[in-house]
């Protein structure tokens, strides 16, 4: 299998990547707490559960396994575009396997408390092994589709529970490989937000180690750098059972194989960086999940005593790692000494946004009633990208009345279309320019017609014209004690 583009959008917005491991780690060949880089007790929101040395709410059922992260918006008016559930486990190891329940379904809890079973989607299951001393191991990931749960439920506290996954307690079995964990991907819109190129990859390459394939190499597109400027991308990754204390993985990004960059973040070292940290979006420890002040520390290469263990989530700067106009790029994931895999990435791109700038003329800066007044607006798009779902809006001055059929659009005449209703029209390109022309004859003696046009673009943006303004004249008392 591979990666899949689940979902890509231009829009105005912003990704985010939250969720949290399932399992705190152990002792040495025991299900107890201690400092291995692998798991001996699930955790589960049922403080009244405890596994023996491993503090309450943990578990050695993975059907009872459960914890809670938190999703958040930034603030203005968000509309959640997609959302992707991610989750997986270890399900081979010497003396334990799995693998008829890795299909099963997980159950996710909304901030409304409404629990909704979700079945693996086949398009983006995988499932690898990897082998070291004769002995055979696997790990595996599922994802479905979320959106419509998302939606409704917004931000807050979201759960999800009983993802199979191990808590085998022999090292020489596992290999120090138990985990498990989730991730939930969101895509959403917000017009205060930087227009840009969003795009959400889940699935799997394989198992990144040292000993078998230390480097992988994922290749992604379906968007487009901004044309000049700086590229401003966030990199959101997700990735199963990488380890604080073993040192060595790094990930690279760039537009080819042979052009990378070692990323790296507050909280991701550039040489320990899948450390099983559950970062934000601004890169640092998230600690509002369960068990969020637990956790291991990829800066000095040590763990805790049943600290969370085995899942990543971050989100990083590629500042510049991207040329301009690059439409694909590569992912590398490698390794020295560990065994992780990534299962989800996230591409945020700022695009910069179009400018469209209104001219409005009108031909009689004087006029009299029944005098017929001629509108015209440019509208020029001076920015570095298209403008698209515009739509034009004049409202008719006050005293004046719409001449019917008037309005013209590049010289195309809209019979029956008045402008104060707003009239979509194409998206206009970087550099053009369209022209709209229509007219309104003077009914009454205001003294002033003032008109101003108004442009919707882009993720709900507006732009206005200049005001514009014919004085009436004909017997007509101003107010200021003179006739004009």
């Amino acid at each position: 299998m591979a990666f899949v583009n689940r979902f890509s959008t231009l829009d105005c917005g912003m990704m985010t990547f939250t969720g949290n491991t399932l399992g705190l780690s152990q002792e040495l060949n025991l299900n107890e707490a201690g400092t291995r880089g692998s798991i001996g007790a699930f955790i589960t929101l049922d403080n009244t559960s405890q596994v023996p040395t491993f503090p309450p709410g943990t578990t050695l059922n993975y059907q009872e396994n459960s914890s809670s992260a938190e999703l958040g918006f930034a603030p203005g008016s968000n509309t959640v575009l997609y959302a992707e559930l991610i989750w997986g486990g270890n399900y081979l190891t010497r003396d334990e396997d799995i693998t008829s329940e890795i299909d099963n379904d997980v159950l996710f809890t909304d901030p409304l408390g409404v629990a909704h079973p979700i079945s693996p989607d086949p398009a983006t299951s995988n499932q690898f092994t990897f082998t070291i001393g004769g002995v055979t191991r696997g790990f595996y990931m599922r994802s479905n589709d979320v959106t419509s749960i998302v939606q409704s439920a917004a931000e807050g506290t979201y759960t999800c529970g009983s993802v199979p996954g191990l808590l085998d307690p022999l090292i020489a079995s596992t290999g120090d490989t138990n985990h498990a964990g989730w991730t939930l991907a969101v895509v959403y819109g917000n017009p205060e937000l930087p227009n840009r190129s969003m795009n959400l990859f889940v699935g799997g390459e394989g198992i990144v180690f040292s000993q078998g394939t230390p480097i992988i190499d994922i290749a992604v597109s379906g968007f487009m750098t901004p044309p000049s400027g700086d590229v401003d991308a966030r990199l959101l990754i997700s990735a199963q059972e990488g380890d604080a204390n073993i040192p060595g993985d790094q990930a690279l990004f760039g537009p080819d194989s042979l052009t990378l960059t070692n990323l790296s973040g507050p909280n991701n070292p550039t040489f320990n960086f899948s450390a099983s940290q559950i970062n934000g979006d601004d890169g640092l420890v998230d600690t509002s999940g369960t068990f969020g002040t637990r956790n291991q520390d990829a800066a000095t290469q040590t763990n805790i005593v049943a600290g969370r263990q085995g899942w990543d989530i971050t989100n990083v700067s590629g500042l510049n790692y991207l040329p301009n106009n690059q439409t694909t790029a590569v992912f590398r994931f490698t390794s020295t000494g560990d065994a992780y895999m990534p299962n989800a990435l996230g591409i945020q791109i700022d695009e910069g946004d179009a400018d469209p700038v209104l001219v409005k003329t009108v031909d009689k800066p004087f006029a009299v009633v029944n005098d017929v007044l001629t509108y015209i607006i440019t509208i020029t798009n001076e920015g570095v990208i298209e403008a698209n779902n515009v739509v034009f809006i004049d409202e008719i001055p006050p005293g004046t009345l719409f001449v019917e059929d008037s309005l013209y659009i590049d010289g195309v005449q809209f019979p029956g279309v008045n402008p104060q209703f707003g009239v979509p029209l194409p998206n206009i390109d970087v550099g053009d320019t369209v022209t709209v022309f229509f007219q309104v004859i003077v009914r009454r003696c205001d003294c002033f017609v003032q008109n101003r046009a108004e442009l919707e673009f882009s993720c709900g943006k507006v732009a206005e014209s200049n005001l514009v303004t014919s004085t009436v004249c004909f017997q007509c008392y101003c107010g200021s004690g003179f006739i004009c």
